[in-house]
């Protein structure tokens, strides 16, 4: 089969992720994020389409989508889009030669899902992924800081909501770490399935529930922590939702933030009565670790667990 590959090649003042997103709207189930040769551009990010998916309109779409990233402020000036075939063989080693096993911290490693690997100690955690299903394996500084934040605070949860869930890792990892009760939610359908696809290959995690659904509209009940990675604008419009949907003393994860405008998170969440506890700070990206104001002064200064 031959496969068609669209690349976007980004200068240094562009982040990967967010031209990851605007090729999932239009259509795409996965990217692979890679450093180019060329000193003028800082990464080049391709994704493939078969026969059925490829349509010659997608490189158009995917410039108005590019270009409409300036209203929200992002420079997308020195993008380019590029197109090329390949066959099927050499699209599997290329994209797969990208993906190693990747170490989140001493107790966890995500792994590809054709590797073999052996955990190196006893206490360490395995999350098996295809990262070709769809965005989020650990490799990016959002998703490698949501991790770790997790695995600050997750104590005695006994629920969580995963928003904006792309490949499930997320869930995956609360499981892991000894979360009951999970719910999981992605407005796109392609990362619904690839969620389900990936949580089946990590044992212990079939009851995860995983919903095409967006950000937590009509969603009913409370759990005890919210992880959302997600674009800072986008936050913005689930910040109000909250308040509703955390029990007391939860916690509330915020990725996805380029640091400029993580103080107009701050800002917007102080307004609703949150405070951040932590802020992990990585390539550019803000994680938020926060708790109800109230909640924080009770305990007399931030506790994590």
């Amino acid at each position: 089969m031959i496969w068609k590959k669209i690349s976007v090649l980004i200068p240094s003042t562009l982040n990967e992720e967010i031209i990851s997103d605007t090729f999932m709207k239009i259509g795409a189930q996965g990217t692979e994020i890679i450093d180019d040769d060329n000193n003028d551009v800082k990464t080049k990010i391709n994704s493939y389409f078969d026969e059925d998916s490829y349509r010659p309109e997608l490189v158009t779409e995917l410039r108005k989508e590019i270009d409409d990233l300036s209203n929200y402020g992002f420079n997308v000036d020195g993008v380019e889009i590029q197109e090329s075939s390949v066959d099927e063989s050499s699209w599997e080693n290329e994209w797969k030669q990208y993906y190693h096993p990747v170490h989140i911290s001493h107790y966890l490693t995500v792994v590809p899902n054709w590797v073999d690997y052996q955990p190196e100690n006893k206490d360490e955690h395995l999350i098996v992924m295809d990262p070709g299903k769809s965005f989020g394996t650990g490799t990016h500084p959002t998703t490698f800081s949501c991790m770790q934040a997790l695995e600050m605070i997750l104590g005695n949860a006994e629920s969580l909501y995963d928003v904006g869930t792309g490949s499930g890792i997320l869930s995956i990892q609360a499981r892991q770490l000894g979360v009951k009760n999970i719910q999981a939610f992605d407005l796109a359908p392609e990362a619904v399935e690839a969620a389900k696809e990936n949580i089946k290959l990590n044992p212990g995690c079939e009851d995860i529930e995983v919903f095409e659904n967006s950000l937590l509209d009509g969603v009913d009940g409370k759990v005890d922590v919210i992880v959302a990675n997600i674009l800072a604008d986008v936050i913005q419009q689930f910040i109000p939702d909250i308040e509703s949907h955390l029990n007391s003393k939860g916690f509330v994860i915020l990725s996805g933030i380029i640091n400029e405008k993580e103080k107009l998170i701050t800002d917007q969440m102080n307004e609703h009565g949150f405070s951040a506890i932590e802020v992990l700070h990585l390539k550019g990206w803000s994680t938020m670790i926060c708790k109800r104001t109230k909640d924080i002064e009770e305990q007399d200064g931030a506790i994590l667990r």
